[in-house]
Parts: structure tokens; C-alpha cells; sequence
């Protein structure tokens, strides 16, 4: 990635000359020499999607994070000295195609019995941290992605990019917060130790005192996950384990029990890389409220600037209303031609084949296609481009 000063010698120098952004020019100078780098990727793709409803016929549009979530950051440090720097991240979801900052719920302190993961706002949604690093490892405070979410990035042939990729997980949970993020948390993550390296995080959750009754409960949303990686050669191996206290919600008008329930999720996977091939697949469960797995395999093919990607997924989740378990099976399959290191193309397809009760859904990297009903097969196809600046 750029440094700030090299974005001043190229960028922000013609601004300035054109007198178009001159006080941006002023307010970006402290910030240069400070170490402070602005970063991102823009994506936006073609798609036909269809969500397998009795009679719907194909959508066609335009649509932003097939490959890539579309997002702009700061990052920067300060040496401290003694090989000790301080940290901080900063990073805004947004959508390409309508220019729209990315809404998100992660505030659990909001939280509603029908809401969980909090109120919907905008801001620094993807990642909100400040903290320092050194040889004994990186501890940081605020907002960022869980050991889960490290897992599925290394053991997912796709790396949670294009449709059909392993975050078909991600609804069974009711989406990322307090599952693929965390806001009010600490984070650690340990230094590379005989191709070893650690995680583990903890969230206050939505730090209530607890009270009335309908109100939060005590120790509501509190968070704890570990995992870790380990590389040697071609190969690698992940793996993660977290613990969710939820907040339990009853009634004919939902409301808060003053209960937590427990909720835990674990996952192992694997990645071997050899020559211009790679495999990869793992294994996930979640015990409740409803217990949920995914198991899946694929790989990658490396021809000089394009590569190839698929995997296939096999879904399954108790079902609420009783009965059988809910199954699914989704496949996924993409390429990307690189242009230049910070330009792509590509082109995704991915579809769900639904049992009779299900409604699993599509996603791609920052994009969901619904399944129209219960039993429905969503499928989507898309061509797009992605920059990273």
C-alpha cells in the first residue's frame, strides 16, 4: 500500500495546484507525517440473479462487492520506540453502485428483541480499532473481525470472495455482528511462533447493568473467541472457537426474559498449496438456538495472471417449526484476471439447491441474493471489475 507522503507527492500536490481541495490539502499534512495511509477497493459488477420464487423471473442490475466488500479506510502508526509502534484502523463500508455509505448494527448496547445486533447506523463499520504492537504480538480496543472470521479466510477455497463462498454461514447466525465482528472488545493476536500464530478477543458486549425487567440483561452479548493458524510449506491449518452470551427474547410481542442463553461455534479447516493448485476445505457447527453445520471443499487453479476458484457446501440447520434438519447445497464458482496488482475482472456464478423446507441463501463477498421461499434455489451470475487503491 501507499504511504501518505507518496500520496502527497502524486495526489494531493495536483489538488492543490488546481485549488480544488485546498483546505483537504491543509488537514492532510499533519496526517502525513504521522504515517497515516488511506486505502480501500471499489467494486462494482453486471448481475442476473434469480431468487428460485415460483414464477420470478431473472433481475438485472447493477451491484457492488461481488469480489470485494467496497470500502475506504486510514490506517497509521507511530514508532514508540524499543520496536513498539501504536496502531489504529479506521474503515467505512460502502456500496459502488449508488454511492450509498453501508449501513450496519454494531452497537449492541442498542439492542431490541427484535433487533439483536443493535440499531442500524453508518460510520467506520468494517473496522474502529487503536492499540500497539510489538514482538510479544498486536493487542488493540474497539471494533474488528473475530478468530472465526480468520479461519474461514484462510480455509475457504474462494477466501470469502464471489458467489457461493463459505459466508453462506453468515445468515444461519443472523449475520457478522457478534459472530464475524465484535464492537466494544479487546483483540490479541500473537506473534508467529514456530509457524504458529494465535488469536483471541473478548467483547463487553452491551455493557447493561442489567435492571428492569424487558430490560438488557447483565453480561448480554458478551463475546469470547480463540483460534489460530498454523503454516508450514504449503500448508495450512485453522482453526476457532467462540462463545456468545445472547440475550433470550419470549413472548407473543417479543420481549427480553432477562436471560442469556449460551451460543457456541467452532470451526477447523485446511489448505495445502502445491505448485499452480491449491485444496482447501473445513468443517463449522453452531449448537444454538438452532444447531447449524457447514462442511465444504474445493480449490484454486493458478494460470499465470487468471485464477480459477470453486467450492461446494453442504448446509444443514435444525429447523424451528421441528421436523427434519434444514439442508442445502451450494456451489460456487469464479474466476479473476488480473490486470495490474491493484486491478482486476472478474466473473462469478454460485447457485443453492434448497431442500423442500429450506431457504438457505446466496452470498458473495458484500452481496446476498434471498431464496424467494422455502424450497426456492437462488442463483446469480456476475461480471464486474475491482480496483484497490
Amino acid at each position: 500500500q501507499e504511504t501518505m507522503p507518496k500520496i502527497l507527492s502524486t495526489r494531493t500536490i495536483r489538488l492543490c495546484s488546481a485549488s480544488v481541495l485546498p483546505l483537504a490539502c491543509v488537514l492532510s499534512m499533519p496526517a502525513a507525517a504521522q504515517g497515516v495511509t488511506l486505502y480501500g477497493s471499489v467494486d462494482a459488477a453486471v448481475i442476473v440473479s434469480n431468487s428460485g420464487a415460483p414464477g420470478a423471473s431473472n433481475a438485472m442490475g447493477v451491484t457492488s462487492g461481488v469480489l470485494t466488500p467496497s470500502r475506504w479506510g486510514l490506517r497509521g502508526s507511530e514508532a514508540l520506540g524499543g520496536g513498539t509502534n501504536a496502531v489504529f484502523v479506521l474503515e467505512a463500508g460502502l456500496d459502488t453502485d449508488t454511492g450509498a455509505a453501508k449501513a450496519y448494527a454494531g452497537n449492541p448496547a442498542t439492542a431490541t428483541p427484535t433487533a439483536p445486533n443493535g440499531v442500524s447506523g453508518t460510520g467506520f463499520n468494517r473496522r474502529s480499532f487503536v492499540g500497539l504492537e510489538s514482538r510479544f504480538g498486536t493487542l488493540t480496543i474497539g471494533r474488528d473481525y473475530t478468530p472465526f472470521y480468520y479461519t474461514g479466510l484462510q480455509t475457504d477455497p474462494m477466501g470469502l470472495t464471489l458467489f457461493g463462498n463459505v459466508q453462506a454461514i453468515t445468515p444461519l447466525v443472523g449475520g457478522s455482528e457478534r459472530w464475524g465482528r465484535i464492537s466494544n472488545a479487546l483483540f490479541y493476536t500473537s506473534p508467529v511462533v514456530g509457524g504458529f500464530k494465535g488469536r483471541a478477543a473478548y467483547s463487553f458486549g452491551s455493557e447493561s447493568g442489567g435492571g428492569a425487567a424487558g430490560s438488557l440483561p447483565k453480561q448480554a452479548n458478551v463475546f469470547l473467541g480463540v483460534g489460530g493458524d498454523y503454516v508450514n510449506g504449503g500448508l495450512v491449518v485453522s482453526g476457532s472457537y467462540q462463545k456468545l452470551n445472547y440475550p433470550e427474547v419470549a413472548g407473543a410481542t417479543p420481549a427480553f426474559t432477562g436471560g442469556v442463553g449460551k451460543r457456541t461455534d467452532a470451526s477447523l479447516g485446511a489448505k495445502y498449496t502445491f505448485g499452480q493448485f491449491s485444496v482447501a476445505g473445513g468443517y463449522w457447527t453452531l449448537d444454538r438456538p438452532q444447531a447449524a453445520s457447514d462442511v465444504w471443499l474445493g480449490g484454486t487453479w493458478t494460470m499465470g495472471a487468471f485464477k480459477l476458484m470453486t467450492v461446494v457446501q453442504r448446509l444443514f440447520q435444525d429447523d424451528p417449526a421441528g421436523g427434519s434438519r434444514l439442508a442445502a447445497t451450494s456451489l460456487g464458482l469464479g474466476g479473476v484476471y488480473d490486470l495490474s496488482k491493484r486491478t482486476a475482472l472478474y466473473a462469478s456464478y454460485g447457485q443453492v439447491s434448497n431442500g423442500p423446507k429450506s431457504a438457505f441463501h446466496l452470498l458473495s463477498a458484500d452481496t446476498i441474493v434471498t431464496a424467494g421461499a422455502r424450497g426456492a434455489d437462488p442463483k446469480a451470475f456476475a461480471v464486474g471489475i475491482r480496483h484497490n487503491f
